[in-house]
């Protein structure tokens, strides 16, 4: 399995809406992401990725559904990260 592959495989999986991202599957690979995956789940991806390195915790299925549940605010997206035991002046432990 080629790099490309295997990235579409884990954008796939880690997208918070499937079926809004399967177009990854067949996408140029020199095409810009958000042709096949629509901006709002891009940004929730790199939240995860954020919130994982930022704070050190881990972001499990459960909490991306509540992410992703009705639509992602700021407000809500920093209750997910206070309720990951991230501080709540934002600071990096």
């Amino acid at each position: 399995m080629s790099a490309v592959d295997a990235l579409r495989q884990l954008i796939l999986q880690a997208s918070p809406d499937r079926a809004r991202a399967e177009p990854v599957l067949t996408l140029d690979p020199d095409a810009p992401l958000n042709a096949a995956i629509p901006f709002d789940s891009l940004i929730i991806l790199g939240f995860v990725v954020a919130v994982e390195d930022r704070y050190g915790v881990r972001v499990d299925r459960a909490t991306l559904a509540r992410v992703t549940a009705g639509t992602p605010t700021l407000r809500s997206l920093a209750a997910v990260v206070e309720a990951l035991g991230a501080p709540r002046d934002g600071a990096a432990p």
